[in-house]
């Protein structure tokens, strides 16, 4: 489980000095989330689970990550994993996102694309700050007035999922809320 002790009550990421760095590399992005849920701390056991599941193709993980992970209580009008790029997708041979969310029968709405990217996994933090936002709304999709929530297996920057908050508020989204299973 994550110890909000020295985190950053908005991302949960590690404070330094009373400012999460985290935060502030994101201080011009032009949205926030209502809410981002991160139940576990991705180090330990659960760096290595993820690691396991998504690296090393694990995929029965998924069913493992399902049943522990902590969901929140709440209701939302649509639940929307964050996109791989199809390359990476097609090189795991799944989504990970995608596969927890089925293992635990979570319907989904899978409105979201990424073009194929370098793998964030060999970038720096630098390097991750600097990507542009290529995530797109499918066409044709009502959003205006939902209440969203948006998930993602690991937060690392929060860049990927303020790219695709950014485009989910031009579609007019009511609320926006985050889950990552680790942070």
């Amino acid at each position: 489980m994550l110890d909000s002790t020295n985190r950053c009550p908005y991302c949960k990421g590690c404070l330094t000095d009373e400012q999460c760095m985290t935060c502030a590399h994101l201080s011009d992005c032009p949205v926030r989330f209502n809410q981002i849920f991160a139940p576990f701390c991705y180090a330990n056991f659960m760096k290595e689970l993820i690691q396991q599941y998504k690296f090393m193709k694990d995929v029965a993980l998924a069913e493992v990550i399902a049943r522990y992970m902590i969901w929140p209580q709440l209701t939302y009008d649509w639940i929307i994993p964050i996109p791989s790029s199809p390359s990476n997708d097609q090189a795991r041979t799944f989504n990970p996102v995608k596969y927890v969310l089925t293992a635990r029968g979570i319907a989904f709405q899978d409105i979201l694309t990424m073009p194929n990217r370098h793998k964030q996994f060999d970038l720096t933090k630098k390097e991750r700050f600097r990507i542009s936002n290529e995530i797109h709304v499918s066409d044709g999709i009502n959003l205006e007035n939902k209440s969203i929530l948006l998930v993602d297996d690991i937060y690392t920057t929060g860049k990927t999922a303020h790219n695709a908050a950014i485009k989910l508020f031009q579609s007019k989204v009511r609320k926006l809320d985050m889950l990552t299973f680790a942070r």
